[in-house]
């Protein structure tokens, strides 16, 4: 039997063997059936020469619809026509005989002729140029016909050699299919059908064997990154909840107390800002080293997000928390390299020990605190959860929202302190000063309300209604005092501060020459084009701009000049040591100067004694401000209106 089946098999080698022999010769006489597009190509060729000759014929008679471009597209595919004559097969026809090759050649000559001289030929040359293409007209048409001629009996071969290969393949087709059958019975007879079936369940079986490996591997991989932190690779916001409530309830369980300590990276921001993200992310990879190597064995290291990392450990007291931090501090504060820069940044940790807390929010709330005390002190800093820190807490929320309904409770009202001229003292306006007045706190002074508006957004409001008060209050002065209005940083960056005062203005019916509003160096730390473009849209309205304690701040002298102000206001912790230090009125006389040489009104601010007044005035300072000139007082109470009064007296007893 094996016997046949090598039989069989050579028989189908040889078969395969020859049918790819019947195959190309097949191919071959096929080819020669490509011979009618030849003849086809030559009878185009010839079309095109007898419509060239009649359309250069129709011009040189002066026909209508017949231009000389026409007949020189005519000429352009007449030469194109040509060069596929001496190509492939087609060459090989006309270089048999040697009157077609001539042909040819006269052909060339004609058209390359027409071709060079066409555009300088008059009529009687076009003439003698149809002469010499009517010359060719015969051989032309006889070059067609011989070409028809010469691949009609070329197909006629082809056709009687394609039958016979066609018999040819069709014998040895059957033969194979005969071959075939009586191979599949044999097959079937030595059961290869089964040994094929176990073959693929064999294969299917390590398929599905390799493919759990894989999917186990996967779901180990999916596993890792859903409690991974991408970046660093520590532990992520979901894996530190999970331990953290098995260390609680292994606490509560009568085991070691667990402990939370929060870490926040001090100036990480800024590197992310000024080096790139890249930078940031390396430099975050580099701090999850560091605390990986000083962990505490057992402890757990998690990054909870941004640049906000934790650490999980049990067991320790208050000292020994505290002084965990401090290491962990000292370890995260040493420089780094990264990318050939040294990068210094800090960290501040919060510490809660877990004693009584019913679960993990309450504990993670406590660690924040503590962070939060921290960062209040300053970088560099530790702090372990204490009771009166969530008792803080709860007396800062509750100051934020009296702060926020002391408006609606009428808690809020504009103080006016005068401002005087230093040669006549006359009051030439007001600065307007908020008082909080609460009905169980008592008096609370702005540097206390004022920056937690700033930082609860309520700062707008606030300022808004300020301006709005100050100005309907000032419109019902007399025409020559004007006011001026403090604004905070934050209320001067709102992109609709213009229109606030604008609208502000329009509604009190005060003219914009009488309002100043006050702005501290601090506004200018950016010096963006958006500050300048601010203080130049005020100053078109008409407001005039002073700066509010100038020489305090981070601004310099070029300040002056490179923004519009009017007026520079002296700090007060320059007039206190006027009289005393000859620094202190060194620098009144320099700003005194300046604000001069600038054009600008130089007002003091602080004074008290007439030592001072008269300090301020021999240094030739336009206007002060100060207890010595009058109190802050409710609009009810000012005595602007007062005729008669002689100013030094009205000064003196407004300062009583």
């Amino acid at each position: 039997m094996r016997r046949i089946l090598g039989i069989i098999i050579c028989c189908f080698m040889l078969a395969t063997g020859y049918i790819s022999y019947d195959i190309a010769e097949r191919q071959t006489a096929l080819q020669k059936f490509a011979r009618y597009n030849d003849s086809w190509a030559v009878g185009q060729t010839v079309s095109e020469y007898m419509r060239l000759e009649h359309r250069l014929a129709a011009y040189t008679l002066g026909l209508e619809g017949v231009d000389r471009d026409e007949v020189r597209l005519r000429l352009d595919i007449m030469l194109g026509r040509l060069e596929l004559l001496q190509q492939g097969n087609l060459e090989e026809f006309i270089q048999r005989d040697i009157q077609r090759s001539e042909l040819i050649v006269k052909l060339r000559n004609v058209l390359e002729t027409l071709d060079q001289r066409f555009d300088a030929l008059d009529t009687n040359g076009l003439k003698a140029t149809l002469r010499s293409m009517a010359a060719l007209d015969g051989s032309m048409t006889a070059l067609a016909s011989a070409s028809v001629e010469f691949d009609v009996a070329l197909i006629a071969t082809a056709q009687a050699e394609l039958q016979q290969l066609h018999l040819i393949y069709t014998g040895l087709t059957g033969g194979l299919i005969f071959c075939g059958m009586g191979l599949v019975v044999l097959l079937l007879r030595h059961n290869n059908l089964l040994d094929s079936a176990h073959r693929k369940t064999q294969r299917l079986t390590d398929e599905l064997r390799q493919t759990s490996k894989e999917l186990q591997t996967q779901n180990n991989r999916l596993e890792h990154v859903a409690h991974h932190d991408a970046l660093t690779g520590l532990p992520n916001r979901i894996l530190f909840r999970q331990d953290l409530e098995a260390r609680l309830k292994s606490a509560r369980a009568g085991g070691p107390s667990a402990v939370i300590l929060l870490l926040d990276l001090d100036g990480f921001k800024d590197v992310n800002d000024t080096l790139g993200h890249d930078v940031g992310d390396r430099l975050l990879q580099a701090v999850a080293n560091r605390l990986t190597q000083a962990g505490h064995n057992g402890s757990l290291i998690c990054r909870l997000g941004g640049d906000e990392f934790a650490v999980l450990t049990a067991g320790l007291a208050a000292k020994q928390a505290f002084d965990f931090a401090h290491r962990l501090m000292n370890e995260v504060s040493f420089p780094y390299h990264v990318n050939g820069r040294e990068i210094k940044i800090g960290t501040c940790i919060g510490v809660a020990i877990s004693e009584m807390e019913p679960d993990t929010e309450e504990l993670f709330k406590h660690a924040d605190l503590a962070l939060y005390e921290a960062k209040a002190l300053g970088p560099g800093h530790a702090c372990v959860f204490q009771s009166q820190m969530q008792t803080n807490l709860i007396l800062k929320k509750s100051f934020e929202t009296d702060l926020l309904q002391a408006l609606k409770n009428g808690e809020m009202e504009v103080f006016y302190q005068p401002q005087a001229s230093t040669s006549t003292r006359e009051i030439c306006g007001y600065e307007a000063l908020l008082r909080w007045f609460h009905p169980t706190r008592g008096q609370v002074p702005p540097s206390e309300f004022v920056p937690v508006a700033e930082r609860i957004g309520f700062i707008h409001e606030l300022g808004e209604w300020v301006l709005r008060t100050a100005c309907i209050d000032a419109a019902s002065w007399p025409k020559s005092l004007k006011v001026a209005v403090n604004l905070s940083s934050v209320q001067f960056r709102s992109r609709d501060l213009i229109k606030s005062v604008v609208a502000i203005l329009a509604q009190s019916g005060l003219s914009p020459d009488r309002l100043e509003l006050e702005i501290t160096e601090s506004v200018l730390l950016d010096k963006d084009e958006q500050t300048l473009e601010t203080l130049i849209q005020l100053k078109a309205v008409g407001i005039q701009i002073a700066m509010d304690d100038f020489g305090t701040g981070y601004s310099s002298l070029g300040s002056l000049q490179g923004f519009p102000f009017d007026k520079i206001k002296i700090d007060r912790s320059f007039i206190r040591d006027v009289t005393s230090r000859e620094d202190a009125y060194a620098i009144v006389k320099l700003v005194t100067g300046v604000g001069r040489s600038l054009g600008m009104t130089t007002i003091a601010e602080g004074i008290e004694t007439e030592e001072q007044f008269e300090r301020i005035r021999q240094v030739g300072c336009e206007q002060v401000q100060g207890y010595l000139i009058g109190m802050p007082l409710p609009a009810s109470e000012l005595e602007h209106n007062r005729q008669g009064n002689n100013p030094i007296d009205f000064i003196n007893s407004s300062a009583s």
